[in-house]
């Protein structure tokens, strides 16, 4: 009697492992927010050893003496900061964990130079490292949402400009270089913070298949030596392969 192998159905065989994209280039367009609050912004002590340059409109920095909590007042609450774009690499180096690096530049925002020869001008290069946890069974697997949790820091500089009213101490002797500052005036202070940072983050991505996905997310930065607060909603578009 001859006996012939059984044949093995469809439904019989193991179902085909979904493939896990490892690398990804993405494009990211960032707005970052100050959140700051200050007062006398534009006195000398605070132009000189503070965290602020303020400019009048004719786009000289101010070297005025304002009265005593007169000098400028930076309000609680969210202001526009610079606008950056990024372009990323991250690699999968676990199911669930990537490791990035993003370069970008300062496309608007980034405040004038102060007056003085060793005064730095502004940094528009942005620098950045990044570590990801992205929750789910291999999620970079298959399409759909997917959501992440990031840290970061690197190299950068955001400015933060605030319109500021200044009353001049006027029986104080003007400096020569500026001898027509009125009695009150309008200036724009800028608050600049870095050039290094770190921070946190958490993103929502949405996958259209496991090699093309659209992500917005929010940070939080600290920068530093020069600090400040700042919130950033970032969109990105990325390519897996």
């Amino acid at each position: 009697m001859l006996i012939f192998p059984k044949e093995t159905r469809a439904a019989d065989a193991p179902p085909k492992k979904a493939t896990s994209h490892d690398n990804a280039l993405s494009l990211s367009l960032v707005q970052d927010l100050g959140l700051h609050a200050d007062t006398d912004v534009c006195s000398p002590s605070s132009q000189l050893h503070g965290d602020y340059a303020c400019f009048r409109d004719s786009g000289t920095q101010y070297h005025g003496t304002p009265l005593a909590m007169r000098g400028g007042e930076v309000r609680p609450g969210v202001q526009l900061s610079t606008t950056r774009v990024l372009v990323g690499y991250d690699r999968v180096v676990f199911d669930n964990i990537t490791l990035g690096l993003r370069l970008g530049w300062v496309l608007r925002g980034g405040g004038p130079r102060p007056s003085g020869a060793e005064a730095p001008a502004f940094l528009p290069f942005h620098g950045e490292v990044r570590a990801g946890y992205t929750f789910g069974a291999r999620p970079f697997a298959r399409p759909g949402f997917r959501g992440s949790l990031f840290v970061f820091g690197g190299i950068a500089q955001f400015d933060t400009e605030y319109r500021v009213v200044v009353e001049e101490d006027t029986t104080k002797p003007p400096p020569a270089s500026q001898l027509d500052n009125p009695p009150s005036q309008t200036l724009s202070a800028y608050r600049k913070s870095g050039t290094g940072f770190v921070g946190l983050g958490v993103a929502a991505t949405y996958a259209f298949s496991p090699s093309l996905a659209l992500s917005a997310a929010l940070k939080f930065t600290k920068p530093f030596p020069s600090t400040g607060t700042l919130l950033s909603p970032e969109l990105s578009f990325s390519y897996a392969f």
